[in-house]
């Protein structure tokens, strides 16, 4: 009896694997996706999802893992970072339709003992001025943290209120694109409701609309040996996996999800069919609506869209001819492209777990797949004209990394002292301890999550160091001892 039923779920679960193929030009865009692939030669994996009234379409390619070989298919999570912002705000959107939250409200009265210092006027600034990145408040030490590091306790990012500062560059009102409006909201959203935000999009919109590998929580993929794309980037040696992995702690409400294929489709659903989801109505079609309305104006363009508008986690403007909403979101090993237009009722979200120069792909699908749908002639032309245009900048890209390497290995250690005497904890108040750890004849710098080996810098009593796959900075040691540090402007004492 028990031997007729797993055939049945097996079936089902490689079906749901291997994706849907409805969209009437599924095989074109396979074909297309697996040669692009093989002529950028510079990542690991890919997913695509698309939904339209003519048909929808998910799909993995690639692998999860370089070092493993897995192949990621259409339930493989990728990290989308940013556009999670788009799932925060509509979270907080269809409770403010249901009456439980009033986005016009000031941060002084929800809640009203938050510690905000008086400059940033909260008294003034809204919760929608904080989803739509017009709030003026600065307030990097939280961002960082949370983003970042993973230095934090809810008590912590409490007290890290305090020190919010007014945006120098962008007063209140005024469009600044960052973490910080979206970490806030939530702050306050969890200490009011007791309910973490990663729940809240669980209950609303994960649950709810049957996404079965999507979470705002690493440890719930992890433990359940989900498929996960693990991040990766691409240099002269080829394409290689990152150690800088997201961990719950770096988990946060702008950048805070993972997707699959399969779930970004019902995702797409759920914003073009107004709230509904397999002819359910899934949320308030006030609060979708409400995601469409412009909140800022803006005059920007971003890797080739123009940016007219931004509203509750959506930005706004044209594509070709067309109005199109979009989010991208990108952190070391991912990049994600979120978008649709509501006139056509089609959209596509595409996912790479590389954040190097090629996985701009993801708009390239995305680009393909409007232009084919509308019957542009040009469809593949200015495809093909992408990718050509994706090599040459991966190959400067390469050439300016062993520029740069060849450069850093001329350098020689101009430490004054032996390399255990800098060893130690260096604290600073705002962003945490940064622990420096002798490694041999060097140092090993640990900040939290994030950690690496210090290499040769150009000044006395100072190291470089990657962090941040791909980017690095200055450690410049100050006092006798020594009993400080300085990294990113920041000074760290020595404790």
């Amino acid at each position: 009896m028990f031997s007729g039923c797993v055939p049945t779920w097996s079936a089902a679960a490689a079906a749901a694997a291997a994706g849907a193929t409805s969209l009437p030009f599924a095989g074109e865009l396979d074909d297309l996706i697996e040669e692009a692939m093989q002529r950028l030669a510079a990542l690991a994996g890919l997913a695509v999802a698309v939904y339209s009234r003519d048909g929808v379409y998910t799909r993995g390619f690639g692998v999860t893992d370089v070092s493993t070989g897995e192949r990621a298919d259409a339930n493989t999570a990728f990290y989308i970072a940013s556009s999670t912002k788009p799932l925060t705000a509509l979270v907080l959107s269809a409770m403010a339709v249901r009456g439980e939250i009033d986005l016009s409200a000031t941060l002084a009265a929800f809640p009203p003992d938050a510690p905000f210092p008086p400059a940033v006027r909260a008294d003034t600034v809204t919760f929608r001025h904080l989803l739509a990145h017009t709030s003026g408040i600065a307030c990097d030490p939280i961002a960082f943290r949370l983003a970042y590091s993973g230095q934090h306790n809810p008590d912590q990012l409490w007290r890290l209120l305090a020190a919010s500062d007014v945006e120098a560059k962008a007063p209140l009102g005024t469009f600044n694109y960052t973490n910080t409006g979206y970490n806030i909201a939530t702050i306050l959203t969890d200490r009011h409701f007791g309910q973490p935000w990663q729940d809240m999009l669980d209950r609303e919109i994960f649950r709810p609309t049957g996404m079965q590998h999507a979470t705002a929580r690493m440890s719930r993929a992890r433990h359940g040996r989900w498929s996960i794309a693990e991040p990766h980037t691409a240099s002269p040696d080829g394409v290689t996996k990152l150690y800088l992995e997201k961990t719950d702690q770096t988990m946060h409400s702008a950048g805070g999800a993972v997707m699959s294929a399969n779930d970004a489709l019902r995702w797409l659903e759920l914003m073009i069919e107004t709230g509904a989801v397999g002819g359910r109505q899934i949320l308030p079609a006030a609060s979708i609506l409400a995601t469409r309305t412009p909140i800022a104006t803006l005059n920007e363009k971003y890797a080739g869209y123009t940016r007219e508008a931004y509203g509750l986690g959506w930005y706004h403007g044209p594509y070709r001819d067309e109005r199109m909403l979009h989010h991208f979101g990108g952190f070391p090993g991912a990049r994600a492209h979120v978008s649709y237009i509501p006139a056509r009722r089609i959209g596509v979200a595409a996912f790479v777990n590389d954040s190097s120069v090629a996985a701009q792909l993801t708009d390239a699908v995305a680009n393909y797949v409007y232009d084919r749908t509308a019957g542009r002639k040009d469809a593949l032309t200015a495809f093909n004209m992408k990718i050509d245009d994706l090599i040459a900048r991966r190959d400067r890209f390469f050439t300016r990394v062993t520029l740069e390497r060849a450069e850093r290995a001329k350098r020689v250690w101009n430490l004054t002292r032996p390399s255990i005497d800098y060893a130690g904890s260096y604290e600073n108040e705002n962003y945490g301890c940064i622990e420096l750890v002798a490694e041999g004849d060097g140092l090993r710098a640990n900040y939290g999550v994030m950690h690496a080996s210090a290499e040769p810098y150009t000044k006395p009593d100072t190291l470089y160091v990657e962090l941040m796959p791909s980017s690095g900075d200055s450690i410049v040691f100050e006092g006798a001892g020594p009993s400080a540090l300085r990294y990113n402007t920041d000074t760290y004492r020595r404790v």
